[in-house]
């Protein structure tokens, strides 16, 4: 099985390398998917591993000279901009050369590479749909990215216009994908003369279902059935007809969606990678996303059973763990699954000792999934815990201020007898003696637990006192290089703060990782930590090329 290291250059203080996150992540799913150990980092290259390189022109020429055989430039920007050296197009003489745009890849053609330059387009990768628009959004056209004369004109000529413009420059990540889910448009315009779709941007968009609003450019292809496009002259009409009206700009949305999500990223590294031959390990990843898609029911498509939305089937709800299902096994989502799913795989490939467990399982699927796991690798020796009262949410302690006023206790749809968690798992066929169950209050159950390693301790309590309960009597028992996953992170304030308090507390300094705008986890320190089992990794000290970079493609 091959390793990839897919390494963002990032020079230090350039807040602008963040653009590449979203491209490096859909190769990183992309090459799970297919198979291959995979891993992001910034700066680093690591000789036995295969690297794929984002921001390659970053580098110096002299860093540009250190990068491995067998290294891979994926080249996000427009060929023919003058922020690019010739040092960087000379790569093409040592390295092989992915591309995005059938433009540039004509270009590559040119100039004397070792290895034909192959068209890796930007694929859909389900892990990437995290947006949720809001139901009032209060910017009717947003733009993001640099600003020059030409842009400029088009946004002045749109507040002139009385739209509500909303302009935004360094912005990555949750900042910017709170201004996306405020916005009835984004648009997209040019700012090289080479005039390239640039769809590094817009992938990310079109697969969070929003509209967008796009300049034509020579390599657009059958995207411009994704986005609507207008000339110059003519963008302001165009986002008008859009802002107000919201029935086209939902079909837009709609049309976007379908037309990327059909461009798996998976199906377009597979054509440019060399297969695994473990056919068992192809069984395995077979398995587990049919039992994902059950778990999480993308497959029936249950409607939402929640107080506050429309009792119907949303996807992108779904995938984010944003609704409660009727029937599904589990409301995390699919972004939380997989990041569940990844890490029980990584602990085992690594050997990272312990049992599994969640506090707080609901209907049973996370648990399900981390049974699934074990199942799939033939793995005997290790257990899943399933703690949970069977019988809801406690009432708020009067002597916890964070949980006053908390309303979980009120809902009976949480409240799932641990007979019916025993019945959902007989339906995978996977309740057997390494399935253990603990009913009970957590702060009962937890101290006495006949529990002594964990590798994965799963947090799904919603309040501070159950959150708080879970983390004093299991952190302890979890192994150097083991993993805490906190599902309701940035959903309750209340579980944000027993995490908080309790890591000051004990001096955490591992950082925590987002998975998808709620849950969060992070690896305890150890000598079993880090992203790939490799001592023989060599950073970059990046400084000089930066400061002639705009923004990508």
């Amino acid at each position: 099985m091959a390793d990839y290291l897919i390494s963002i250059i990032r020079p230090s203080g350039y807040i602008h390398s963040s653009c590449f996150q979203e491209v490096a992540e859909t190769l990183h799913f992309a090459l799970k998917a297919l198979g291959h150990r995979a891993a992001v980092i910034e700066n680093i290259v690591d000789r036995q591993a295969t690297n794929i390189i984002l921001g390659a022109h970053l580098l110096s020429e002299a860093e540009m000279k250190t990068l491995p055989e067998g290294t891979v430039i994926y080249n996000l920007e427009q060929l023919g901009a003058s922020h690019l050296s010739e040092a960087y197009r000379r790569l093409a003489e040592r390295h092989t050369i992915w591309d995005y745009s059938p433009v540039n890849l004509e270009r590559w053609k040119e100039a004397g590479c070792l290895y034909p330059p192959r068209l890796v387009e930007i694929g859909y990768a389900p892990e990437l749909r995290r947006i949720v628009s809001q139901a009032e959004q209060d910017i009717d056209v947003l733009f993001y990215g640099s600003v020059n004369e030409h842009r400029r004109k088009i946004l002045l000529q749109l507040e002139q216009a009385g739209i509500n413009v909303h302009c935004a420059f360094g912005v990555y990540g949750r900042e910017r994908d709170a201004l996306i889910a405020r916005a009835r448009v984004v648009l997209n315009l040019h700012y090289y003369e080479t005039n390239l779709f640039e769809i590094v941007r817009v992938s990310y968009l079109l697969a969070n279902s929003k509209a967008v609003v796009s300049e034509p450019s020579p390599d657009m292809g059958t995207y411009a059935d994704a986005v609507a496009v207008f000339p110059a002259e003519k963008i302001v009409a165009g986002c008008l007809e859009l802002v107000r009206d919201e029935r086209r700009r939902r079909e837009l949305e709609q049309r976007g969606f379908v037309h990327f999500s059909q461009r798996s990223a998976v199906r377009i590294l597979a054509e440019v990678l060399p297969q695994p031959a473990n056919h068992e390990q192809s069984l395995q990843e077979l398995y587990l996303d049919l039992v994902q898609r059950c778990l999480i029911n993308v497959i029936y498509e249950d409607p939402n059973q929640d107080r506050w939305s429309p009792h119907e089937y949303r996807n992108e709800l779904r995938q984010l763990g944003r609704d409660w299902p009727s029937q599904a096994h589990s409301m995390i989502g699919n972004a939380r699954m997989t990041n569940l799913r990844r890490i029980a795989e990584y602990v085992l490939e690594q050997k990272i000792p312990g049992d599994f467990i969640e506090t707080g399982v609901w209907r049973g699927g996370a648990c399900i999934m981390m049974r699934a796991v074990l199942k799939a690798y033939g793995v005997t020796d290790r257990r899943v815990w399933a703690a949970d009262s069977f019988c809801g949410l406690p009432k708020p302690s009067p002597d916890v201020a964070a949980d006053c006023g908390d309303m979980h206790h009120t809902f009976s749809e949480l409240a799932i007898s641990r007979e019916q968690v025993q019945a959902n798992f007989m339906k995978y066929g996977l309740l057997d003696d390494q399935v253990g169950f603990l009913e009970g209050w957590f702060s009962e159950t937890l101290p006495s637990a006949p529990i002594e390693e964990l590798a994965i301790l799963r947090l799904d309590g919603d309040m501070y006192e159950s959150t708080m309960d879970a983390l004093v009597h299991l952190y302890d028992k979890v192994s150097p290089g083991g993993f805490v996953i906190v599902d309701d992170y940035g959903a309750v304030p209340g579980c944000r703060k027993a995490v908080e308090d309790f890591r000051e507390g004990r001096k955490i300094g591992s950082p925590i990782q987002e998975i998808d705008g709620y849950g969060v986890f992070w690896q305890k320190m150890g000598a079993a930590s880090g992203v790939l089992p490799r001592p023989e990794w060599k950073g970059f000290e990046l400084c000089s090329n930066a400061d002639s970079y705009d923004e990508t493609a």
